[in-house]
């Protein structure tokens, strides 16, 4: 008797480690950022991504700023939107704030009114979507150990404000906000998306992809515990880095080797670089004779490394959503369909 009660006992813990093991891992939905002015999605994007099966869109729908001529705190470049083609899309307003914003936050009614006037922007360029439930609002912003706690009791308050709206409010995680949690502290937030990107010395003339390298990243893992759950968001853009006697002096975002070679203007003298030969302007900037480009670019060999990064050293189980930095009307031209699903499909 003893034999067939533990027979069953052994068949009963069989199935169930069958079926447990037979039952499909839950898949991080997918999405993309979008960090232009203008969001307007022609009908071959929308073909794009509804085939890509993206769900969301995490938009930015304008940048906060301390303006010195002004002596105020100001919103800056706010989205405009056109609903065409979004009836398939999640739109989800991301906020950025400069780290400077917060020394010039000196008492709590002026945080209050910071958060007050945020939402009413937000309200006011969604309302071409009528009257959306908005699920979430991102917050983006690189704080620091001096900015820590204004911009976390900011966080609170819009938190509490959006409470009876059923919204949650996330926000952005360095890597290494994300590997040193003691140091930085954590948001007190919903949820953070991590941003596996931007990890190199951008101000260094001698670095060669401070967007994104296997090696800078594999420098910060193992990873700690952290204590709130988190998606992650990979890149896929470029942009040229621009040096001046010795100083990096802006970005370039969207320039690419392709646009400089063959070109009389810029001689190429190092893989990724390149010297003006005559001053000239170039995307809306002048550029002086011996003014120095570095090159920086993610294309489908830095977006993988980033993907199976993540899968390997972040806890995929609670990832719930994936998603790529940023959409934009050129990225067809750089990664096709096939190969942004290859990335994808790596969660």
């Amino acid at each position: 008797m003893l034999n067939r009660l533990l027979s069953f006992q052994i068949l009963v813990l069989s199935l169930t480690l069958c079926i447990s093991s037979c039952q499909p891992k839950p898949q991080a939905q997918r999405a993309f950022y979008h960090w232009q002015t203008s969001l307007s999605l022609s009908p071959a994007e929308q073909k794009s991504l509804q085939s890509l099966q993206v769900l969301r869109l995490y938009a930015k729908f304008f940048d906060v700023d301390w303006d010195e001529a002004q002596g105020q705190i100001v919103p800056l470049a706010s989205i405009q939107i056109d609903t065409a083609g979004l009836r398939h899309l999640e739109l989800i307003p991301v906020i950025y704030i400069t780290n400077r914003t917060w020394d010039h936050v000196e008492s709590e009614a002026q945080l209050e009114t910071l958060v007050k006037r945020i939402i009413a922007k937000i309200d006011a360029l969604a309302q071409p979507l009528g009257k959306p439930n908005l699920p979430e609002i991102q917050i983006d912003c690189d704080w620091t150990a001096g900015s820590r706690r204004v911009y976390f009791a900011f966080l609170e308050k819009l938190s509490k404000k959006l409470v009876q709206r059923k919204c949650r409010v996330s926000a952005t995680i360095r890597l290494h906000q994300y590997k040193y949690p003691q140091r930085t502290g954590i948001p007190p937030v919903a949820s953070g998306t991590l941003m596996l990107y931007n990890v190199g010395d951008l101000e260094s003339w001698e670095e060669e992809n401070s967007i994104f390298s296997k090696s800078a990243v594999d420098a910060y893992a193992p990873f700690p515990k952290y204590a709130l759950p988190l998606d992650v968001v990979l890149p896929a853009f470029s942009w040229g880095v621009l040096f001046r006697e010795g100083e990096m002096i802006r970005l370039l975002n969207e320039l690419r080797v392709e646009d400089l070679s063959g070109d009389a203007r810029f001689e190429q003298i190092a893989p990724q670089r390149f010297r003006v030969q005559k001053s000239t302007y170039l995307n809306g900037h002048y550029l002086y004779q011996g003014d120095l480009l570095r090159i920086e670019t993610c294309g489908n060999a830095e977006l993988l490394a980033a993907a199976r990064f993540a899968r390997k050293h972040l806890p995929v189980s609670g990832l719930h959503w994936v998603a790529i930095y940023h959409w934009y009307p050129g990225l067809g031209k750089v990664l096709s369909d096939d190969e942004l699903e290859e990335v994808f499909a790596v969660f």
